[in-house]
C-alpha cells in the first residue's frame, strides 16, 4: 500500500524513466555479446591459432564494453535524477503538509520527529528509489537473457546450478523477515535521538543554568546506545547471510569447474563456451548478490514509508471550508459571543463574552494560565473555539479563509522568536518588498533604531538562531518592528514589554499610541502601566470574565484590578499621581 502511494509519485516522471529502463536493456545486451566474444577470442585465437582475426575480435570486445559502460552512467544519471525529482515533490508535500497543521498540532509533536521525517526517512526512500529500477527491473531482466544464453550454451551446466536458486531465494526471505522489525526499532531509535540532540540544543541555556550537563550526556548516551545496539543488530543480520551468499557462490564455481571440465574433455562444448559460460555465471551472480542490498533498502525504506505516510494521513484539524469567505477588507470590530475553549478535557475559556469596536484599545489581565493568551489565539484563529462563536465585522472567524483573515491581524508573541538573518529582513519578515525607510521607521516607533545603529552592521547585522546576541527587550521592540510594518488593522500585543524595563516600555508605549488610533488593539500584560490607558480592561480569573471596564472604574470597584494596582504600586504610595489613579484608596 505505501510502496504504491510512492510509485504514484514517479507517475510525473514516467517519460524519463522509459528512457532509462530502454538504457538499461541496451546496457544489459552489450553486456550479453561481451562473452560470445571472449569465446571467439579463445577458440579460434588461442585454440585454433587464427590470429587474422584477434584484431576485429579486440575492437568489437572494447567497443560493447565502452558502449555497456556509457549506457550504464546514463541510466544511472537518468534514475538518480528521478530519484531526486520524487523526492523533492514528496519532501515538498510533507512540508506543505506540516504548514498545514494548527497550534494543536504542534502542541502535541516533537520538532526532533518531524526534522528526522524531512530529513532522515526521507533519505532512506530515495535510497530504494534510485536502486529500484536498476536492481528489480534490469536485474530480472538480466537474470532472464544470461539464463537464456547459459542455455544456449550448455543445458546441463544449466541445470545443476538451477538446484542454487531456490537456497538463494528462502536466504533472501530469511533476511528480510529477520531484518524488517530490527529497521522499525533503527527509526524509532533515531528519532529518540534526534528529539533528544534538539531539545538539548535548544534548551542548552537552561542545562547550564541548573548544572543538568551530566544528567542530560546520560541521557544521550542511553538514547544513543539503543540506537547503536539496534544498528549493530541490522548488521549482524546482513553479516549472517555473507557467508551463506558466498558459500552459494562457491558451489557454482565448483560445478563449473568440476561438471564444465568433463564436458570439454568429452568433447561437448569447447573451452571457449566454458569461459563464456563462466562469465555468464557471474552476471547472473550481480543481480542475485544485489537482491540482498535491495531487501535491505527495502525494510528501511519500508520502515521510513510507514512513519512518513502515518505523518501525512494525519488529519488536519483546522481548515477552511469550501465556501470560506475572502477578507478583502477589514473593520476590526471584534465580538466573543458566550464562547468555550478547551485543550483537549483541559476547560480553559467558559462562557467569554465581550466586544471591542473598531479603533480601540482593549486590555486583558489575569493571573497565568487564566486564558489571556488562548483569546488572542481564538481571534487569529489558531485554535477553533469549543462552541459560541468569535466574530470579526459581525462574521464567525470560521467563515473566513483564515489566511485572508490574518493578513489583518500583526501579532507580537509573548515568546519572541527571530531568524538567523539580517535585522532588517527579520522586521520586514511579513513585507518582503519593504523599504528601509519602512523598516527604520517601524524600528524607531517599537524603539529599536537606536540600540540597531550601535551594532557592528547596523540594519544589516545577522543575529543569530532566535535572536541569540540580543537581550529580551531587543528581541522584543524587533518583534514589535516586525509588526507595526506589517501594518494591520488588527494589532495585538501578547505581553510584548514584559523584557523590557519600565522607562522602555513608557517609551515604547508613548510612540505605540500614534499607531494605536489608526487600529483596534489587544494588549495582553501584567502591569498596570501597560493597560491602565486601554479603552476597556477584561480581567480574567479561571477562564471566566470576573471584571471589565476603565481603568478608573476599575480602581473604584476595589477588586482583583485594584489589588494589583496595590501590589504594583506600594512602593509609589507617597506619590501624588498613584493617589489620584487609587481615588484615595491608598495611604
Amino acid at each position: 500500500m505505501h510502496f504504491r502511494r510512492l510509485i504514484a509519485y514517479s507517475r510525473k516522471y514516467l517519460g524519463l524513466n522509459l528512457i532509462g529502463s530502454a538504457l538499461s536493456i541496451a546496457a544489459v545486451i552489450a553486456g550479453l555479446y561481451i562473452p560470445v566474444t571472449t569465446k571467439e577470442l579463445v577458440d579460434r585465437v588461442l585454440v585454433a591459432g587464427e590470429f587474422d582475426v584477434i584484431g576485429i575480435l579486440t575492437i568489437v570486445l572494447v567497443s560493447l564494453t565502452v558502449v555497456r559502460i556509457l549506457f550504464e552512467y546514463l541510466r544511472s544519471y537518468i534514475f538518480e535524477f528521478t530519484s531526486q525529482k520524487v523526492l523533492y515533490d514528496f519532501r515538498s508535500d510533507l512540508y506543505r503538509k506540516l504548514l498545514s497543521q494548527s497550534f494543536s498540532y504542534y502542541d502535541k509533536v516533537r520538532t526532533g520527529e518531524l526534522m528526522n521525517r524531512l530529513v532522515g526517512d526521507l533519505q532512506a526512500v530515495r535510497g530504494l528509489l534510485s536502486s529500484f529500477y536498476i536492481q528489480v527491473f534490469e536485474g530480472l531482466f538480466q537474470i532472464v537473457t544470461t539464463l537464456a544464453m547459459m542455455i544456449s550454451f550448455s543445458g546441463k551446466m544449466t541445470l545443476a546450478l538451477v538446484v542454487i536458486v531456490p537456497v538463494t531465494y528462502f536466504t533472501m526471505r530469511a533476511m528480510s523477515v529477520r531484518l524488517r522489525p530490527v529497521y522499525r526499532e533503527v527509526r524509532v531509535a533515531f528519532e529518540d535521538l534526534s528529539s533528544t540532540v534538539q531539545e538539548n540544543l535548544t534548551g542548552i541555556r537552561v542545562v547550564k543554568a541548573f548544572g543538568r550537563e551530566d544528567f542530560e550526556k546520560d541521557k544521550f548516551d542511553q538514547v544513543a546506545t539503543r540506537w547503536n545496539q539496534n544498528n549493530i543488530e541490522a548488521a549482524d543480520i546482513r553479516s549472517v547471510f555473507i557467508p551463506v551468499r558466498r558459500l552459494i557462490g562457491g558451489m557454482s564455481t565448483v560445478i563449473i569447474l568440476l561438471l564444465g571440465g568433463y564436458l570439454v574433455i568429452q568433447g561437448q562444448i569447447t573451452l571457449g563456451a566454458l569461459v563464456a559460460f563462466n562469465a555468464y555465471v557471474g552476471m547472473l551472480s550481480a543481480p542475485i548478490n544485489n537482491a540482498s542490498q535491495l531487501v535491505n533498502q527495502w525494510e528501511s525504506a519500508k520502515a521510513s514509508l510507514e512513519k512518513i505516510f502515518e505523518l501525512m494521513d494525519q488529519e488536519t484539524i483546522l481548515t477552511n471550508k469550501a465556501d470560506a469567505l475572502p477578507m478583502t477588507s477589514c473593520k476590526s470590530q471584534i465580538e466573543f459571543k458566550n464562547v468555550y475553549f478547551s485543550y483537549g478535557e483541559q476547560m480553559v475559556l467558559r462562557d467569554i463574552s465581550f466586544a471591542i469596536k473598531p479603533g480601540t484599545t482593549t486590555a486583558i489581565m489575569g493571573s497565568t494560565g487564566s486564558g489571556k493568551t488562548t483569546i488572542l489565539n481564538l481571534i487569529a484563529r489558531f485554535y477553533d473555539c469549543t462552541s459560541g462563536k468569535v466574530m470579526i465585522d459581525g462574521i464567525d472567524v470560521q467563515e473566513y479563509d483564515y489566511n485572508q483573515l490574518r493578513k489583518h491581524i500583526g501579532i507580537v508573541f509573548q515568546e519572541t522568536f527571530l531568524f538567523s538573518d539580517t535585522i532588517a529582513n527579520n522586521i520586514a519578515f511579513a513585507v518582503p518588498d519593504a523599504t528601509r525607510e519602512q523598516i527604520e521607521q517601524a524600528a524607531k516607533i517599537a524603539g529599536a533604531h537606536d540600540f540597531i545603529m550601535e551594532m557592528p552592521n547596523g540594519y544589516d547585522t545577522i543575529i543569530g538562531e532566535r535572536g541569540i546576541g540580543l537581550s529580551g527587550g531587543q528581541r522584543q521592540r524587533i518583534a514589535i518592528a516586525r509588526a507595526i510594518v506589517f501594518n494591520p488593522k488588527i494589532l495585538i500585543l501578547d505581553d510584548a514589554t514584559s523584557s523590557v524595563d519600565m522607562e522602555t516600555e513608557h517609551q515604547i508605549q508613548q510612540t505605540l499610541k500614534g499607531i494605536m488610533q489608526e487600529r483596534t488593539v489587544l494588549v495582553v500584560a501584567h502591569r498596570i502601566s501597560s493597560v491602565k490607558d486601554a479603552d476597556q480592561i477584561l480581567v480574567l480569573e479561571h477562564g471566566r470574565i470576573v471584571e471589565r471596564g476603565t481603568h478608573r472604574q476599575l480602581i473604584e470597584q476595589g477588586g482583583r484590578y485594584y489589588q494589583t494596582f496595590i501590589e504594583q504600586y506600594r512602593e509609589y504610595k507617597d506619590n501624588a499621581s498613584g493617589l489620584e489613579l487609587a481615588s484615595g484608596r491608598i495611604g
